[in-house]
């Protein structure tokens, strides 16, 4: 969600995102299977190791994005969300109605975000009704 596709373990990214992490006091607050694997990979990288492995770059990328998500403030985090939700939508929105609908998603409960699917036909409805009245109006 947060990071690329092409995200590189590497020595100075993994220490930056743990001291970010001890800083902003969110690091004991993350899972303590992310912070060991960040630990060790750090340990091993330190040591003049090479990370490969497909499985275990794709596992530090979770556990990385773990921790930014902990440590992210929720403004740029909710505005994150609300273009992507926009985005699926079909909606073009400024930066303020991106936050708002970021908030407005993060607030809503898990069990009805699969409901929001469902309902996209009607919210597609709604906006073109809401334009062409106000479109009517303008008039």
């Amino acid at each position: 969600m947060l990071l690329a596709a092409g995200f590189v373990p590497s020595l100075v990214s993994l220490s930056a995102l743990k001291s970010r992490a001890l800083r902003k006091g969110a690091w004991f607050r993350v899972s303590p299977a992310a912070r060991a694997l960040i630990d060790a990979a750090l340990l091993y990288l330190k040591r003049g190791g090479r990370i490969k492995s497909p499985a275990l770059i794709d596992a530090l990328r979770r556990a990385a994005e773990e921790v930014l998500r902990l440590t992210t403030p929720i403004r740029i985090l909710a505005k994150a969300v609300g273009y992507a939700v926009a985005r699926q939508l079909g909606v073009e929105i400024d930066e303020e109605k991106a936050v708002a609908l970021g908030i407005q998603w993060l607030n809503t409960p898990k069990r009805w975000r699969t409901a929001t699917e469902a309902r996209r036909s009607t919210v597609d409805a709604c906006i073109t009704a809401r334009s062409d009245r106000y479109a009517r109006s303008g008039s």
